[in-house]
């Protein structure tokens, strides 16, 4: 499956997502997305392959566990990771090129929702992270 952002210069491949897509809820991924949720689907670094423009991606440190990647050109959301070595790409699906194979199964930190958003009450809440 091939993503890419929003003005093509970077691009990526993978093979194969992590079991557990969620729409996020939290403040971070609200201001990062600029709507009611970000949704990400996890897929291990030996699944996830940049195929160009990967010298066009900015990473910002937006806690002391985490980073962000997006496009240096259009400022597409890319991924979100955590800070140590080898951990997964949590993978912003909207910059999908196809749909995926899997849809969310989860809306996590809905503790931190916005009173504005839309319930999708087919999923399960959790107040903070699945863990």
């Amino acid at each position: 499956m091939k993503g890419s952002c929003l003005c093509g210069i970077v691009k990526y491949e993978i093979r194969a997502f992590e079991p557990d897509i969620a729409n996020c809820y939290c403040t971070m991924c609200r201001k990062n997305s600029g709507s009611a949720y970000a949704t990400y689907g996890g897929v291990l670094p030996s699944d996830f392959k940049w195929l160009t423009g990967e010298k066009h991606i900015k990473v910002y440190q937006s806690s002391v566990s985490a980073e962000r990647g997006f496009c240096e050109i259009c400022g597409s959301s890319l991924y979100f990771k955590l800070a140590k070595n080898n951990s997964s790409y949590e993978i912003a699906l909207g910059t999908l090129d196809e749909e995926p194979n899997q849809v969310p199964n989860a809306n996590i930190f809905c503790s931190s929702k916005a009173k504005w958003s839309i319930e999708d009450e087919k999923l399960q809440d959790f107040q903070e992270d699945r863990v």
